[in-house]
C-alpha cells in the first residue's frame, strides 16, 4: 500500500524534539518544534518554527515563536484555519510545576506571532492535542489535564530540589475533547476518562479517529506496554470506560490519521519497551483490525512524537529521532 517514502532532515541539535506539522494558506509547510537546552523539560527549552517552500526538501532557519522572558516553552498542537494559525503553548520555569497555557496566533503564514491568552477552559496544567474535524463539520480538540492544587505546588517547592510536577500527589490525568459546532468560535468541554496516577505519572497524549457510523475512538498512551482506548457513541459528547488494547506501545505518543474511503492510519512504534521500529498500520474496518502493517524505518533509535496530516494520497508527518533530530516524512500511498 505504500508506494514511495521521502525523508528529509529539518533540524538537529543538542535538543530537537516533539515536532508539529501543518500546511499554511500560502502552500508552505510549517513545522513547530522544541529546541534549546540538552533535555526536556529544562529552563532553556524554547519553541521554534521552520518553513519549507519545496515540499519538505529544504527548511528555513529556526525562528522563535514566543517572546524571550527566561521561561521554558513547549508546544503540543498546531492548527490552521485559513489565514489563522494557532500554536497551543505551555510556559513554565523548567519542570512544569508552574505550567501556564497560551495560544500564540499568526496571520501571516507563521512568520510573526501574537499571544491571545489561554485556550478555552484551560489556563494551566493542560496539553491540547491533534484536532479532528468530523464528517458533519464539528471540531474536536482533545486535551489532557492535571488537577494540580496550590497546596501540592507549594509542598513540592518546599520539599524537592528538582521541583517537578511529577512530584505532586495529583490523583489523575483527565483526557477529553473540546467540541465546537461553530468553526471554533465557541467550545463545550466533554470529559472522556480519568487515568489513575498513583502508580506513576501518565502523559496520555490522546489521538482521535471518526468511525464510519459517527462514533469517535480515542487512543491514549500509558505506562503498561500497550495503548489504551476510549470510545464515544455520540460523536464525542459522552464516553465509555477506558480500556487496554492489544496494540503494543512503549509509553510513546500514538497518532491517528483519517484517510480516504473510511480508512484509518496509525503511525507508532509497536514495541512494548523500545521506540522503534517506526510502523504504519492501516485499518479498513473501523479499527477492529489493522490488516496492513509496514515498517517505515527500522534503523535503531527512539522515534517519538509523530504529527502531521493527510492530503491527496500522502501522509506527511514529522517525528523526532533520539531527541536530537527532526525528520520530515512524505509517505505516498497506492491508490
Amino acid at each position: 500500500m505504500v508506494k514511495h517514502i521521502s525523508i528529509h532532515q529539518i533540524d538537529t541539535a543538542s535538543l530537537s524534539c516533539e515536532p508539529l506539522l501543518e500546511r499554511t494558506a500560502n502552500g508552505e509547510l510549517l513545522c513547530v518544534c522544541q529546541c534549546g537546552g540538552v533535555r526536556e523539560p529544562d529552563p532553556e527549552n524554547r519553541v521554534y518554527v521552520f518553513h519549507s517552500r519545496d515540499e519538505g526538501k529544504t527548511w528555513s532557519k529556526k525562528e522563535s515563536i514566543y517572546p524571550e522572558d527566561g521561561q521554558a516553552v513547549y508546544c503540543t498542537e498546531l492548527t490552521v484555519d485559513g489565514e489563522e494559525i494557532t500554536a497551543y503553548l505551555t510556559v513554565h520555569s523548567g519542570r512544569f510545576l508552574d505550567w501556564k497555557c497560551f495560544m500564540m496566533k499568526s496571520f501571516d503564514n507563521g512568520y510573526t506571532w501574537k499571544n491571545f491568552g489561554a485556550p478555552p477552559f484551560f489556563p494551566e496544567y493542560t496539553f491540547m492535542r491533534a484536532r479532528l474535524t468530523t464528517s458533519d463539520g464539528r471540531i474536536l480538540l482533545p486535551y489532557q489535564t492535571y488537577p494540580v492544587t496550590k497546596e501540592e505546588h507549594d509542598r513540592v517547592m518546599r520539599e524537592y530540589e528538582d521541583k517537578s510536577v511529577t512530584r505532586t500527589k495529583t490523583p489523575y490525568c483527565e483526557s477529553g475533547v473540546l467540541e465546537s459546532r461553530d468553526q471554533g468560535r465557541s467550545y463545550e468541554k466533554h470529559e472522556a476518562c480519568r487515568m489513575d496516577l498513583s502508580d506513576g505519572w501518565i502523559w496520555s497524549e490522546p489521538t482521535l479517529a471518526e468511525l464510519s457510523d459517527g462514533r469517535i475512538a480515542m487512543l491514549l498512551r500509558q505506562n503498561g506496554g500497550v495503548l489504551c482506548r476510549c470510545d464515544s457513541e455520540n460523536g464525542g459528547r459522552t464516553w465509555g470506560e477506558v480500556y487496554l488494547t492489544d496494540i503494543p506501545n512503549p509509553a510513546n505518543k500514538p497518532r491517528l490519521f483519517m484517510l480516504d474511503g473510511g480508512r484509518i492510519a496509525l503511525i507508532h512504534t509497536p514495541n512494548s519497551s523500545k521506540r522503534y521500529p517506526l510502523q504504519l498500520w492501516i485499518s479498513d474496518d473501523d479499527m477492529k483490525t489493522w490488516k496492513y502493517q509496514t515498517t517505515l524505518v527500522d534503523f535503531p533509535g527512539a522515534y517519538s512524537y509523530t504529527d502531521g496530516f493527510y492530503e491527496n494520497g500522502h501522509i506527511k508527518f514529522v517525528i523526532e529521532h533520539n531527541r536530537h533530530t527532526i525528520l520530515y516524512f512524505d509517505v505516498e500511498l497506492e491508490k
